[in-house]
């Protein structure tokens, strides 16, 4: 009962309602994966965070990297660096890496990254 009033959980009290390591989670909550806030030396995870989380909607914003763009796409790393150079799918250059929002990688899949010109546009 007393369970169900907190709003926020540990990361061990996560591992263990996910049935995962604790090794795990702290990755997860380090690498971002998991919205958490640490407060002094503690992380906590909002209980809302780790709905979002396993609903698949934790991080709309998420940048992702050139490898994990190839294999979203199941394609070679550089048919995906040609995607991303030649323009076809939203990037941005940080020094010597691309970053690749999500929400770039979803337009692209959604076919609304490139319009179709009225040559491509199916006659009525």
């Amino acid at each position: 009962m007393e369970d169900d009033k907190k709003l926020v959980w540990t990361v061990e009290e996560m591992a263990e309602r996910l049935g995962i390591g604790l090794n795990t989670a702290y990755e997860a909550v380090n690498a971002g994966t998991i919205r958490a806030r640490q407060i002094n030396r503690k992380w906590l995870i909002p209980k809302a965070a780790l709905s979002e989380y396993l609903a698949g909607r934790d991080n709309p914003a998420r940048i992702m990297s050139m490898d994990e763009v190839a294999e979203a796409l199941g394609v070679h790393r550089n048919t995906a660096t040609a995607m991303v150079q030649a323009g076809t799918i939203r990037a941005v250059r940080a020094g010597r890496t691309w970053k690749i929002p999500l929400s770039a990688l979803e337009e692209f899949l959604a076919g609304r990254d490139n319009p179709p010109t009225e040559e491509t546009q199916p006659e009525e």
